[in-house]
């Protein structure tokens, strides 16, 4: 496995949580002019269907992330599922969707927290061991788990990277609601587009693999069970980025 596991800002607890949101803001933004939620909506939906499955827990939401956007891109196809938002550090979400309390570790979720899990962006942050671990409790608890990233681990994805101080630029108007924080720490100061390019390149070489994906769930194999990883391809993007998608088989197929 040649990833590496990096420094990233986002990361730190040391990091303040103006500019924690700040950053926050933008990507969410960034997700918006891209067709990826349209694209994940679709596969949750397709897993959601084929489990019997109306409820969704996200994992590391932090403060709401995409899945505003691919809730509103499943009811569009027709799919309201029962969603509730999670993190290891709770935050008040501005999305409306609703958000646990207390505190939930990915690789150890709660009992009574049933539902297809789903990650958006932040499987690369953890180290393998940990990822596996996140893997291990979905496939122990019977649970469906989606995997969702933006980044990938290749030459073109690094160097589209370089553009990100320009795309915060581009981007930071169309931010609903924006801060004059926001505003100060992008085009005055430039602190938020120095740092979204410094993560943004991280987050690339950090990124998991399709193969790496079949290294991680090696031992996690069961007739009743299946992983399936691949290639998303998005007009626009000129990369492709993997999923991962862990799901307890039909009764009827086993």
């Amino acid at each position: 496995m040649r990833r590496y596991q990096l420094f990233e800002f986002l990361d730190q607890a040391w990091l303040p949580a103006r500019l924690r949101v700040a950053a926050t803001a933008y990507l969410r933004a960034a997700h918006a002019a891209t067709p990826f939620p349209g694209l994940w909506a679709e596969k949750i939906s397709r897993v959601l269907e084929d489990c019997g499955r109306d409820q969704i827990v996200d994992l590391g939401s932090g403060s709401g992330g995409p899945m505003h956007l691919v809730v509103k891109e499943m009811a569009a196809q027709g799919r309201r599922p029962r969603v509730t938002l999670t993190d290891l550090h709770p935050v008040r979400s501005a999305s409306g969707i609703d958000y646990w309390p207390n505190p939930v570790n990915a690789t150890d979720v709660p009992a009574e927290l049933r539902g297809l899990r789903t990650l958006f962006l932040t499987f690369h942050h953890f180290a393998p061991s940990t990822a596996v671990s996140v893997l291990r409790n979905a496939f122990d608890q019977r649970e469906p788990i989606c995997i969702f990233e933006v980044t990938s681990r290749t030459g073109t994805a690094v160097a589209v990277s370089f553009l990100i101080p320009l795309f915060v630029f581009l981007i930071t108007p169309t931010i609903r609601p924006v801060s004059a924080f926001q505003i100060f720490f992008t085009y005055l100061i430039p602190v938020i587009p120095l740092l979204g390019f410094w993560d943004g390149i991280v987050s690339q070489l950090r990124t998991y693999s399709v193969a790496d994906f079949g290294e991680l769930t090696g031992e996690l194999r069961s007739d009743d069970y299946i992983w399936e990883c691949g290639y998303i391809d998005a007009q626009r993007v000129p990369f492709r980025t993997c999923y991962l998608i862990g799901s307890p088989k039909p009764r009827a197929l086993r």
